[in-house]
């Protein structure tokens, strides 16, 4: 059904939204933004609930869950699953939001804005908000507000799905034009490469030493580093190696990442550079240590997804292009696809993300808050 453009209150919702930015909430420190949003919530009627998940993901707050009852002729249909983040990256703290003439918002450019992700959160309240007050039919919807997503998506990775029904889910954190989607996320993992040689004095007796930190140098040489295929990206972007300048280092410890579009292709890649680190050392007698977490999957959207389906009829009716994205980050989506559930992650107005120079704007806000409603009452 076509949604009603007047419905959604851009005055009221911009408030919202340089509210929520005024609340200090790095990753694992998004307690003030769980109670401002619960608060939000309770107004309107809806209990959220926070999880135990602080007790793994080490913020000071949990993920909070809230299911509201379906309406009118609607309320026996499957639930649907809205999501949105609750933590920003830093420089966060002391948020200020300016609402230029032209209607852009941008940070005093001293920190991040947060419209990754507060442009969701305030458009998913101020859509519930709509709804409530023209007394509209809708089915029943899940609400998940998580933490540590910033975080290689600790949050939703500590939250049990089990306490979900919906079989579709939409997560509102890609940074795009509007319409657009994320049709495939990587597979992302961390990794961790220690490489043991033997101290000794550098200037005495060098040679009784085995330099743990010219094994790692040679390996790392023979990386590719960057774009390793079209698909792939891998980076070490930590090196730690010596206590001293007169100390042959007996320990050199790299850290870095591995991004793929294709699962089996990220495996591979690390498999290469744990042999690789592993021959230069047993060269001049070191040893290696390794160790991976595989934070996400990689997935891809297929034509007939029924997440997919429905999104592209809410903006069909909202008279609003679509399109899609290959995205190298990744989103709660990435998780909620692991699991079986089907689920897209879509753009919402967040421009020059994760940097001081981040913006959004009143009328795409007011638009994403149209999209999101139209979701719910599809």
């Amino acid at each position: 059904m076509p949604t009603n453009h007047n419905s959604i209150n851009e005055k009221r919702l911009t408030a919202l939204f340089c509210q929520l930015v005024s609340i200090d909430s790095e990753s694992f420190h998004e307690k003030e933004m769980a109670e401002a949003v619960t608060a939000a919530l309770k107004e309107l009627g809806i209990t959220a609930v926070m999880d135990d998940s602080a007790a793994e993901t080490g913020s000071n707050a949990g993920n909070l869950f809230a299911k509201i009852p379906g309406t009118g002729s609607q309320k026996d249909k499957e639930p649907l699953l809205f999501m949105a983040h609750m933590d920003t990256v830093a420089p966060g703290k002391g948020k200020k939001a300016i609402i230029h003439e032209d209607g852009t918002i941008t940070s005093d450019g001293t920190t991040v804005l947060g419209a990754d992700d507060l442009t969701a959160v305030s458009s998913i309240l101020e859509a519930l908000t709509s709804i409530q007050e023209n007394g509209l039919p809708h089915r029943p919807l899940e609400l998940l507000f998580t933490t540590a997503e910033e975080a290689y998506t600790k949050g939703a990775t500590a939250f049990d799905f089990s306490k979900s029904q919906a079989k579709e889910a939409f997560a509102f954190d890609c940074s795009d034009k509007m319409g657009s989607y994320s049709q495939t996320e990587p597979t992302l993992l961390s990794f961790t490469i220690e490489v043991h040689g033997r101290a000794a004095h550098a200037g005495f007796e060098p040679e009784k030493g085995i330099n743990a930190l010219l094994a790692a140098a040679r390996a790392a040489a023979q990386l590719p580093l960057g774009r390793a295929d079209d698909h792939t990206t891998l980076n070490i972007g930590r090196v730690e190696a010596g206590t001293a300048t007169n100390i042959v280092p007996e320990r050199a410890v790299l850290s870095g990442e591995i991004r793929s579009l294709v699962h089996e292709d990220a495996l591979a890649l690390y498999q290469r550079v744990v042999d690789i680190f592993k021959k230069e050392a047993e060269k001049i007698g070191a040893s290696v240590q390794e160790k991976k977490i595989v934070h996400l999957t990689a997935y891809r959207i297929e034509k007939n997804d029924p997440a997919l389906l429905r999104y592209q009829k809410v903006l069909h009716d909202l008279g609003v292009s679509g399109s899609s994205r290959v995205n190298f980050g990744g989103s709660d989506i990435n998780v909620v696809r692991r699991l079986g559930k089907d689920g897209i992650c879509i753009a919402n107005p967040m421009y020059g993300a994760h940097t001081t120079h981040e913006t959004t704007n009143v009328k795409e806000l007011a638009l994403m808050a149209e999209i999101v409603r139209g979701l719910m009452l599809s």
